[in-house]
């Protein structure tokens, strides 16, 4: 493994033992066979005055990865703020930094959240000339298996369309594991194809730790 990748790992591990590091909602490091990275999420309700959750909520990620040789690393990092009407529907307007810079975007989310079952996604367009359109889709389940310990399984869909050259992106991520606590680790592979008529594909497999606050 490359120096660049040991930091990375090491940045991970400290993020994840020490908690004030962080206003991170959950924490994920992840090593695949050719990649290690790390993913901080943030996803929460504003309370109202009643103390309760109230309709605006905001969402931040942030994921960072690089190879095991010398090469750039991948960072990303995506911020949104959305008004959700009560049957889960609503309005979200999303900034994202990306390598190549700054690309805001606008569109409609959905948000359903019962009992271990939890969807959050949205259809989003980017406000720049020849922008893209984004679906996301994020599926989590976590239903007990014993008194302490949690299935976690998790799916991300998500499909990006280029309307003026009429290429897609399509990305997979799927997490499978246990959770113990706030503790969660298991099997972890992340897919992605890209193209129009010609299609190039990747796939990372290994394995996952996250831990959420």
């Amino acid at each position: 493994m490359m120096r660049s990748g040991i930091q990375l790992l090491i940045l991970a591990l400290v993020v994840l033992l020490w908690n004030g590091t962080t206003r991170a909602q959950s924490v994920e490091t992840y090593v695949g066979h050719q990649r290690a990275g790390i993913d901080l999420m943030w996803y929460k309700f504003f309370q109202n005055r009643s103390g309760q959750p109230g309709p605006f909520l905001f969402f931040s990620r942030t994921r960072a990865s690089t190879t095991y040789e010398k090469a750039p690393t991948a960072f990303g990092t995506t911020n949104a703020i959305s008004y959700n009407f009560p049957n889960g529907v609503g309005i979200v307007g999303v900034g994202s930094f990306v390598n190549n810079g700054f690309v805001p975007k606008a569109g409609v989310q959905l948000v359903r959240s019962k009992g271990d079952f939890l969807f959050f996604g949205w259809l989003v367009a980017d406000l720049v000339e020849k922008g893209n359109l984004d679906l996301f889709g994020l599926l989590r389940y976590q239903p007990h298996l014993t008194a302490n310990w949690r299935l976690f399984a998790q799916l991300e869909l998500f499909p990006v369309y280029q309307p003026s050259s009429g290429n897609w992106s399509l990305t997979q991520r799927i997490r499978l594991g246990a959770k113990w606590h706030r503790w969660a680790a298991g099997w972890m592979t992340d897919l992605n194809q890209s193209g129009n008529q010609e299609w190039t594909t990747s796939h990372l497999v290994g394995g996952f730790l996250r831990y959420n606050f």
